[in-house]
Order: structure tokens, then sequence, then C-alpha cells
């Protein structure tokens, strides 16, 4: 089975019949909730959460003013000293697999 709105895919037995359901309910609501605010406008929240804002990694001893690149868009990221935590950091950064990219 297939909802025919997204593409989402489910199985042919009866418990993914049951969420094949709920997620045409879903829908329902998604597009009543819609026609509901026809004229009234609608926004998004186009800030990112303070989390992601606040997310840094510290830089290893050693490396202090050494600048890096991000492997994913190839940005540059600078080190900076956080005054509170008495340490070396790239901001908007996170650390995975021991390679850095940019958290957003």
């Amino acid at each position: 089975m297939q909802c025919k709105q997204c593409g989402l895919r489910f199985s042919d037995d009866l418990s993914s019949k049951k969420q094949m359901d709920d997620h045409l309910d879903m829908h329902f609501r998604q597009n009543s909730g819609v026609r509901q605010n026809v004229g009234h406008g609608h926004s998004r929240c186009w800030f990112i959460s303070l989390e992601l804002c606040a997310q840094f990694v510290v830089v290893q001893s050693g490396h202090k003013a050494k600048s890096i690149y991000c492997l994913i868009c190839k940005e540059t990221m600078k080190s900076e000293f956080l005054e509170d935590d008495e340490d070396w950091v790239w901001r908007d950064a996170v650390r995975k697999d021991d390679k850095i990219y940019h958290a957003t």
C-alpha cells in the first residue's frame, strides 16, 4: 500500500492497514487545518533552536589558531576563544567519527 498524498509505503498486513489509516487521518487533520486558516496567513519558525545555535567543538591543544574547513560545505571555520569556559572552540560545529562538520 502507498499513500497517494506523500508516497509513504506500508506493507499489506493488518497492522500496516491501521498505520495507513492513522497516516491518512494525519493528512486529513493537516489539510483541514490549512483550509481553516485561509486568509489568516501562515507563518513558520525560520530561526534555529538555541541548542543548535550553542553547539561548538572544543579545539584540540596545539590547534588553537588553526582554521579548518567543513568537509561538506567547504566553508572555513575559524577558532575563537570563549571567555566563560576559557577554551578555544569552533562555533556551530559538531564532531562525528573524529571529523568536524558545521552543525547547521
